[in-house]
């Protein structure tokens, strides 16, 4: 099982979001702290994830390493020495001045290791050094040494990898020589551990081939080659993962890594993967087959040791991190960017911490020490300048460009410079001034080496400013260097110089107040030199000019040069800032605009010109076309500061603003889709100060109209628009704004558009309440005309211009007389006919209506002159008159007219004509509901403009209902958000507005509009009618909107869609109102309080009223509507009001357990979002009042409500719900076998939920409020838990009765895990290995439990407890075997074997009770479940329960139906070929537990299939590992698994070897007939789908698998070739049977003789001298004709003088029993014969030591059990198994296929995720071709996939079924891509004052 350490660890990675990553990270570092002598053993686990390829787990790891060793302690050798503390590094000891000579005695370690600062050769670096980039080849040898040796390899190569022997440095100087012992290698998985075979020794591949390889075939070559690549990229991924471990080789064998100290890097890296062990099967090219022998050992293991260990000799003596750093700082180099920037990580969290340790010894002195640190951590600053001299790696993300590694190494510095002398300090100073100066360097200039210098100094500034303070000279060469870089042609490095200043601009200002000017000066010119539109430094350097404006001194010196400089005063440069302000990057717009205010805030202290001259204007220009959200936001904010500073001067104010133009692009109307509405661009002003020309815009085409005829519009249109892009508007090179300017709506939205205009508005509003009265009339010039406007959307900016200026003043009698008339006319009167800018939508029904006409005279053959003439100009057009064609005319020719028309054709005509004619009617007729539907919207929105801002004037009418209306309108059906939002608002204000006057009567009648609306969403409130009569179902299990079958799904989507609005805005104006009136929210607004209460306190306050269950009467949904407003306000009630809701509660409760369904689900939804607001208090009343209903066992609706509250809880809450999970899973495993359908399903979803949380749950703190009572049952319920999910945790079971065995430690630990699941009433799975006891140990749970039951009764008589049989079904050949046991061990039990004829069974039927154990076999139970379903049973057993692994089978459902108080199933082998089979065993146990058999093929099945496809896309995979994973852990608690290898130390190895043949001539000459005659039918058939098909492919696949064994099974009479093949062999003189054509049966005989079976001994016919021979075998054969054979022809003719014994089908099942103890217990028996089928299950067969397959099984299950037979507790001897294989043909495939099928598994079933990765398919027809070699065939394959090749899929085991293998897909290529990241993980990771405060 995974412990919680380890499921705590893979969080790391597979954390979903970063609370909880975050959360494993600290309960990591709790884990240290409490056991501090796990230092390495967590580290070790933590240290692989620094080479994830993803960026959250590297940092993540990260955090994880940092947190841990926090909580080390520091190691600081000298500490007893003396009490006085080490003088502060910020004083230069003396020690620095010692000479260097000394220096040099001093150093332990060797000269050449240390690099020095002071001797940096920063040339040579620059022009040798091997330059690093994103990703480097592989190299391959490097992979295959181990982490020692390749360490040490990659530090002798280091300096010349850097350049240092100032020279290019090849790889081929230094090869890597891999010797004989330094390959570590698990033998029984060459290939799992990416290692070679040990006789390979090799150098750079194809520099120089040693002897051995070049005596290779080229092929050969090719094969090792490939596999050399595979193991180098297996290595290079899973690099930490094999460092964790240090074996030492066992002659030709190894001791199994120990499961709990391996890391496993990568799930592809399985280096510790149990079930591969049992198959060697990709078999190196260059191993001799016959000698290769794979063993497994069982000696004595290493005491394990991390690699990232100190070594015995030195512990304590060093510094403990040293092994850790040194793999780290060879690692900065790797070319790979991931392995660099983790490395980096490592080392910057390592520093940190223990920095100051770094070096020390414990034998050396304080001051010695001091050097040593100080050399150590030179030599690391220096190794992190050489990085950043050659990091070449940049990513462009979003607007900038981000170098991670250069970033994340200057962290690492920053990190060492705390803790280094100041002269160390200085040096690492130097070197970085020299990188970005590059005055002294004879190189190239490279911008990269200057960016690495500049953020090395970034650090330095941020990290040791103290030093900065003291240290002239470093202050200077800083700012030197920054001024340097703002000048950089560079953009990168501009920009990083930009920020290397902002941390130390205050210093910088105070102690350098005469570089302040030429700085500016710089800065400001760099503003005007950036010409490029794309360049990321233009951010920065606006916010280093922002922070340094902030600084008086900064102002004063440019007031000061402003005086002496006309060309510096602010109002030459702040203009310089506004071509930014439509930079086509938006954090510039941003930082510009922050910018701006900062300068506008500056000069609120005086008046300056620059304000008012161009920036109102350009900054109006701003807000009108910004898209982004947050610019605009900004823009806004910059707006009102210059409003209200230029408004000092009201006059001054009212001058600046351009109310024309203004005014003019304010009230632009918006056009629709297709048909925009361009503004005027002579209206825009340039940051120059111009204005835009007219024909700098291309004008818009003529608008003519729009009939879709006319097709010649759209290619003039797209013209016109690729025109916009090439004219320059605001900034230079490309245009921003282009498409907001032309109003385009498809382009930009409607939604951008209408947001621009109301900010426009807002602007607009803010301006007219700030200028002086007199000047008002020009801006109302411009409104009053407008809201009579032709165009709708210029009528609702105009209403929002007065909304605003009525909000922003203070004075209300001002504003209403001017506009009150005009709205108020807008509310009362209709609304025109038309609209100008819908007039596209006259257009169309214009040309539909024609079109209709047209075909009145064209097909229904009428005369022009019986039909009207339609009007050219149409309503709404500048030019249309009263005669213009309008809706009325439309609605008349689609109705009377097309009835009148019809009437007058002939009817032939008619007949013809009808149906065109409907059709063309129907277009017509949708294309003017269409019309009206547009024009209605634009209605509403207007008429709730106008209302709105008779609200915010104040200006209420008499009759408030048609303002009322208005509003609500807007609320109900308006779909722009920003437009409903200001109703919500309005609304809200509105009741207020009532509430102060004292009206109640409509303040009430509103908020219950309000209410009603909040209810309509069915998928929030459910419709009591419609559910009214449901009551024993759980309504979350099929909610309304799941259903796909609507009758008019159309029509379904659009009452869904205007619910779902409604319910929108009703609930944002509710919740306003909530926050209006905060506390007295229920006071001021009594009717939401009855609407929350009455209908719940009439319903449940007592019994439930009949009229509740009325679906007539409204009652019920009154009821539901109450909890959903409750539901709906929670979130936003002010916490004055909580505990009415908490008074409610109660009553929720009492609903929660009300019989209807509806009234339970929408409970449910209440109290989670109840719970989820008031935490404390909801979650207390859920624990007390609702879980102990869960386990009601009388009322079924107790337990449906409290698992949907749960379940709703769940969803609802989140990561929230931590604190709680304890409380809640116990109940929810509880119901996972309850009795009804819909509360197993339920609770097993929320379960797997929970189950995951439960590992983090422990380290959180007691939430509040909890009482003791609660606390204490919390305890009790965390221990259920870790017992439950880790076995060993559970407590000891004394077994109550004599069982005559002595228990093994781990068959003791089994019987207290089974007791564990009887105590709490869960059932499981016990899937030990085969031959580990599960038969003992069940006896052993069953016998005591009976035991405990009498004892039970005979005290209290209790019916509950009284005898019950148990029964145990088993396969027919285990029957007498488990009699057999059950009398050994448990004599006192009594046994009845219900098997045999049915008419022995006939006398048994009634009397199976009087019995305390019944044995029947699996036939039995199905033919008779009707007798066996008629007891009660206490335990029902199923013995090799996979036998129930198809769901559907007879067995499976008859088992099912077995009553019982506990299930129990035996089986080595939970899951066979695929995970489908393990939902058919839990469907036994605890049916629902994995969800219904569909849920669980979509959640698991499918994406475990899909991943292990070849072709599958990284997703898949990554959904496949994923659910994998989520499987396991489901699983997990309900089964226990050991392997022998872990429990059982005296059993001796199995060893495992394959014994190849090649096919002889005749089997050669059928498989080519065979592969020439049907090949292309199979190619056609591959691909089907349908029966016959997969049923052909079956028998083809069988024949081949006859022929392979020998010719004579498959040339029966009939066979095409039959007659020539018997002449041909006639004539050569032998016959079909003979055995030199099936070269099976000779290698079989010859390999009995090696075994010493079958070899004549010298007075073999006295039958009294026979010896005993040396070995005894299993014989295992698929196919009873093929053990015929091996009988006669092998055993009969060829070895006569062998004795056997054979066990098949044909044997009765009651006599099996008897053969097998005839084989055990008599020697002189040399071999068993047996089919895999019926010897391969359950047998104990210790007497053989040899097991032979001469066939082997498509489900390697059925063969590790069958070789298992031999191999279990009671073997002495050494077991071998034979696998018989003809070379190249489907044998080696089935076998291939066997290997990914234990794979899938053991990663379910046991705690090795071996790596979904390593399945890969292949085509069908791969299967029927004979392979040219043998050995090489997968290997092969492999080639070509870096994997082993698989045939999964292309025969469905069970059923024969094909499944094809050539989905292609868009894969390769995206993978390659790699996973595109998030911004925000650069702007959080690199982010300094972040960066600084972790310093701290």
């Amino acid at each position: 099982m995974a412990s919680r350490l380890d499921r705590i660890v893979t969080i790391l990675e597979t954390g979903s979001t970063r609370l909880i990553r975050d959360t494993a990270v600290n309960q990591l570092a709790d884990w240290q702290k409490q056991h501090p002598d796990e230092l390495f053993n967590l580290l070790s686990r933590v240290v692989p994830y620094l080479r994830h390829k993803d960026w959250e787990t590297r940092s993540t790891a990260a955090k994880a390493i940092g947190k841990i060793i926090e909580n080390a302690p520091l190691y600081d050798p000298n500490e007893d020495e003396d009490s006085l503390p080490a003088p502060p590094p910020s004083i230069k000891p003396e020690i620095g001045h010692v000479k260097k000579e000394e220096d040099q005695d001093l150093l332990p370690f060797p000269d050449d290791e240390l690099f020095r600062l002071d001797s940096l050769h920063l040339e040579n670096v620059l022009n040798y050094g091997r330059e690093l980039v994103r990703g480097g080849t592989v190299e391959y040898n490097l992979a295959a040494l181990d982490p020692q040796s390749r360490l040490a390899h990659q530090k002798k190569t280091l300096n010349g990898r850097l350049g240092l022997l100032g020279r290019k440095f090849e790889p081929d100087e230094m090869p890597v020589v891999l010797d004989k012992d330094s390959i570590p290698m698990t033998p029984l998985d060459a290939s799992a551990t990416n290692t070679l075979a040990r006789t390979d020794s090799m150098s750079t591949v194809g520099q120089s081939q040693p002897a051995e390889e070049s005596g290779l075939s080229s092929r050969q070559l090719n094969v090792l080659k490939r596999k050399r690549k595979r193991e180098a990229q297996k290595a290079a991924k899973g690099g930490f993962g094999d460092l964790s471990i240090r074996r030492t080789n066992t002659a030709g064998s190894e001791g199994f890594p120990d499961d709990t100290h391996t890391p496993l890097a990568d799930p592809d890296a399985k280096k510790n993967g149990k079930m591969n062990d049992y198959f060697s099967l990709d078999r190196p090219a260059d191993v001799d087959e016959e000698t290769k022998v794979v063993s497994e050992f069982k000696g004595p293991l290493e005491p394990i040791k991390s690699e990232i260990e100190v070594s015995h000799s030195m512990e304590g003596s060093e510094w403990p991190y040293d092994r850790l750093c040194d793999f780290l700082k060879i690692d900065v180099f790797d070319p790979v960017w991931e392995t660099r920037h983790g490395a980096a990580m490592g080392l910057r969290e390592v520093i940190r911490v223990h920095g100051a340790g770094a070096g020390r010894l414990r034998s050396k002195s304080r001051q010695e020490n001091d050097r040593l640190n100080k050399a150590w951590l030179d030599d690391l600053a220096c190794r992190l300048c050489f990085v950043l001299m050659l990091d070449r790696f940049t990513d462009y993300s979003s607007d900038t460009s981000v170098a991670p590694i250069r970033e994340t190494i200057g962290q690492t510095l920053g990190a060492v410079l705390r803790h280094v002398p100041p002269e160390s300090v200085h040096s690492i100073y130097k070197v970085l001034y020299r990188m970005v100066m590059q005055e002294d360097l004879d190189v190239g200039r490279v911008w990269a080496v200057c960016h690495g210098g500049m953020v090395g100094l970034r650090y330095v500034v941020a990290v040791r400013k103290d030093l900065l303070l003291e240290d002239g000279e470093m202050i200077d060469g800083v700012i030197r260097a920054v001024m340097k870089g703002l000048r950089d042609q560079d953009d990168d490095v501009r920009s990083v110089s930009a920020a290397t200043l902002l941390p130390m601009a205050r210093e910088f200002v105070t102690m350098r107040p005469a570089a302040i000017d030429s700085l500016i000066d710089i800065v400001w010119s760099s503003l005007q030199d950036l010409g490029d539109d794309l360049s990321a430094s233009t951010g920065r350097i606006m916010d280093l000019l922002a922070t340094l404006c902030g600084f008086p001194e900064v102002l004063q010196a440019m007031q000061v040069s402003a005086d002496a400089d006309e060309e510096r005063t602010f109002d030459v440069l702040v203009p310089r800032l506004y071509p930014f302000l439509r930079h086509t990057i938006t954090s510039v717009r941003l930082a510009v605009l922050k910018a701006l205010s900062t300068f506008i805030g500056l000069e609120k202290q005086r008046s300056s010109g620059w304000m008012g001259e161009k920036l109102p204007r350009l900054m109006f220009q701003n807000i009108l076309v910004e898209r982004d959200q947050e610019t605009l936001a900004m823009s806004l904010d910059v707006w009102s500061s210059l409003v209200t500073s230029l408004a000092r001067d009201a006059s001054q104010l009212a001058d600046a603003a351009s109310v024309e133009p203004m005014m003019q692009l304010a009230l632009h109307p918006i056009g629709v889709s297709r048909n925009p509405i361009p503004m005027n661009v002579a209206l825009f002003q340039k940051p120059s100060g111009g204005t835009y020309s007219a024909s700098a815009m291309p004008a818009p085409p003529p608008r003519k109209a729009s009939s879709p005829e006319g097709g010649e519009r759209a290619p003039k249109r797209r013209r016109k628009s690729t025109k916009v892009d090439d004219t320059p508007v605001a900034a230079p090179g490309h245009d921003v704004d282009g498409h907001m300017m032309q109003g385009d709506v498809d382009l930009v939205g409607m939604d951008t558009l209408i947001r621009s205009r109301s900010s426009a508005a807002k602007a607009v509003g803010l301006l007219m309440s700030r200028v002086p009265a007199d000047r008002l009339a020009d801006y109302e010039r411009h409104i009053i005309p407008a809201l009579s406007s032709p165009y709708s959307s210029t009528q609702l900016t105009a209403c929002v211009i007065i909304e605003e200026y009525a909000r922003n003043c203070s004075g209300s009698g001002v504003v209403s007389s001017r506009f009150t008339k005009p709205l108020q006319q807008i509310i009362d009167e209709e609304r025109p006919g038309h609209y100008r800018d819908l007039v596209s939508y006259m257009h169309r029904v214009r040309s539909q209506c024609t079109q209709l006409v047209n075909m009145f005279r064209d097909h229904g053959k009428l005369s022009s002159r019986h039909l009207p003439t339609l009007a050219v100009v149409v309503q709404g057009e500048p030019e249309a008159g009263p005669g213009a064609f309008s809706m009325a005319v439309a609605d008349k020719i689609v109705h009377e007219d097309f009835d009148k028309f019809k009437k007058a054709m002939s009817p032939g005509q008619r007949l013809i004509a009808s149906q065109m004619l409907t059709e063309a009617r129907d277009v017509a007729a949708a294309a003017i509901s269409d019309a009206k539907a547009a024009k209605e919207a634009r209605d509403v929105r207007i008429k709730a403009g106008a209302a709105c801002a008779l609200v915010a004037v104040k200006a209420l009418p008499k009759k408030p209902s048609p303002l009322i209306k208005a509003i609500m309108d807007s609320i109900k059906t308006e779909e722009n958000q920003e437009t409903q939002s200001r109703s919500a608002a309005n609304i809200a204000r509105l009741v207020q507005l009532f509430t102060e006057l004292g009206r109640k009567g409509p303040a009430e009648k509103v908020v219950s509009n309000l209410i009603k609306f909040s209810c309509v969403e069915v998928a929030e409130t459910p419709e009591f009618p419609v559910h009214a009569s449901k009551t024993d179902c759980i309504l979350s299990m099929q909610k309304e909107e799941d259903r796909v079958d609507h009758a008019d799904a159309v029509k379904w989507a659009k009452e869904a869609k205007a619910a779902r609005i409604t319910r929108r805005g009703s609930k944002e104006a509710l919740e306003l109102l909530s926050r209006i009136y905060g506390a007295e929210l229920l006071n001021t607004v009594p009717v939401l309080r009855t609407f929350m209460e009455e209908p719940l306190v009439k319903a449940f306050s007592g019994p439930l009223p009949d009229r509740a269950k009325n679906a007539e009467d409204t009652f019920g949904q009154e009821i539901v509507d109450a909890m959903s407003l409750i539901r709906t306000l929670t979130p936003t009630l002010d916490p004055a009001v909580h505990p009415f809701i908490m008074q409610m509660v109660p009553l929720v409760i009492k609903a929660l357990h009300s019989e209807l369904a509806v009234f339970r689900y929408m409970a449910a939804k209440c109290m989670a979002t109840i719970c989820s607001v008031i935490t404390v208090d909801g979650m207390t009343a859920l624990v007390e009042r609702v879980l102990p209903s869960i386990s009601n066992p009388v009322d079924l609706s107790f337990r449906q409500g409290a698992i949907e509250a749960i379940y709703h809880l769940i969803a609802v809450m989140g990561d929230a719900i931590l604190p709680y999970v304890i409380f809640l899973i116990v109940p929810v495993l509880g119901r996972m076998s309850d009795s009804d359908n819909d509360i197993r399903l339920i609770a097993t979803t929320s379960f797997a939920t929970l189950v995951k949380l439960v590992p983090l749950e422990a380290g959180i703190p007691d939430p509040p409020g909890l009482s003791e009572e609660l606390l204490r049952g919390r305890d009790r319920e965390r221990t259920f838990i870790s017992q439950l999910l880790d076995p060993k945790k559970v407590e000891p079971f004394k077994i109550p009765v004599a069982i005559k065995a002595e228990l093994r430690s781990y068959q003791q630990e089994g019987v207290n895990w089974l007791h564990f699941l009887n105590k709490y009433h869960l059932h499981g799975i016990l899937c030990d290995d085969m031959g580990l006891g599960k038969t003992l140990q069940t006896i052993c749970i069953v016998a005591s439990d009976h035991h405990q039951r009498a004892e039970e009764f005979a005290k209290t008589g209790a019916s509950d407890v009284r005898r019950l049989p148990s029964l145990i079904v088993c396969p027919p050949t285990l029957s007498g075997h488990w009699q057999q046991e059950i009398q050994t061990y448990a004599p006192f039990l009594s046994v009845t074997a219900y098997v045999g004829p049915p008419a022995e069974r006939k006398a048994m039927k009634e009397s199976l009770d009087k019995t305390d154990i019944v044995v029947t076999s699996y036939d039995v139970c199905r033919n008779d479940v009707d007798v066996l379903v008629r007891y009660n049973w206490n335990y029902v057993v199923l013995d090799e329960g996979h036998l129930i692994k198809n769901p559907k089978a007879k067995i499976s459902l008859a088992v099912k139906r077995l009553p019982s108080n506990h299930r129990l199933i035996l089986t080595g082998t939970p899951i066979q070929n695929n995970v489908l089979e393990l939902w058919s065993l839990f469907d036994f146990l605890m049916p629902g537990f994995l969800g219904a058999e569909k849920v669980f093929l979509d959640r698991f099945a499918k994406p475990i299939a899909a991943s292990r496809f070849s072709k599958a896309s990284s997703k898949e995979q990554e959904a496949g590992a994923l659910a994998i994973e989520a499987l396991h852990k489901q699983v997990l608690p309900f089964l226990l698994r050991r392997l022998k290898e872990e429990v059982l130390n005296d059993l001796p190895p199995k060893i495992l070897q394959n014994y190849y043949c090649d096919l002889s001539e005749l089997q050669q000459k059928l498989f080519e007939d065979f592969t020439r005659k049907q090949g292309r039918k199979l190619q056609e058939e591959a691909g089907k789908e349908d029966k016959e098909a997969k049923a052909h492919i079956f028998q083809a696949l069988q024949y081949m698998r006859k022929l392979c064994n020998s010719p004579a099974l498959v040339m029966k009479p009939g066979h095409g070739l039959y007659e020539e093949t018997q002449r041909l062999l006639h004539k050569k003189g032998t016959s079909l049977e003979d055995v030199a054509h099936a070269p099976k049966l000779t290698a079989l005989r010859d390999l009995l003789v090696d075994c010493g079976i079958g070899v004549e001994g010298g007075e073999s016919n006295d039958p009294l001298y026979q010896p005993i021979k040396p070995h005894r075998a299993l014989i295992f054969c698929q196919m009873k004709e093929m053990l015929d054979m091996v009988q006669n022809k092998v055993l009969k003719d060829l070895l006569p003088s062998v004795s056997f014994l054979r066990l098949d089908g044909s044997v009765e099942a009651n006599k099996r029993q008897s053969i097998v103890n005839k084989f055990n217990h008599d020697p002189s028996y040399d071999v068993l014969l047996l089919t895999t089928s019926v010897g391969g299950l359950g047998l104990n067969l210790t007497g053989a030591d040899t097991v032979i397959f001469v066939e082997h099984d498509w489900n390697p299950q059925k063969d590790l059990q069958a070789m298992d037979r031999a191999h279990r507790i009671g073997q002495k001897k050494v077991v071998n198994v034979y696998r018989l294989i003809t070379r190249g043909t489907l044998e080696e495939k089935i076998l291939s296929l066997q290997r990914f099928k234990i794979d899938v598994a053991s990663t379910v079933v046991n705690q090795q995720n071996a790596g979904l990765a390593t399945m890969d398919t292949d085509q069908i027809l791969d299967l029927f071709n004979l392979g040219d070699t043998g050995p090489g065939l997968i290997t092969d394959k492999a080639a070509q996939n870096t994997m082993e090749g698989r045939e999964e899929d292309m025969v469905d085991v069970e059923t024969g079924d094909v499944i094809t293998g050539t989905q292609t897909g868009k894969k390769a290529w995206m993978d390659d891509l790699g996973e595109l990241w998030d911004n925000r993980q650069y702007e959080e990771s690199f982010d300094l004052e972040g960066f600084l405060k972790t310093m701290q």
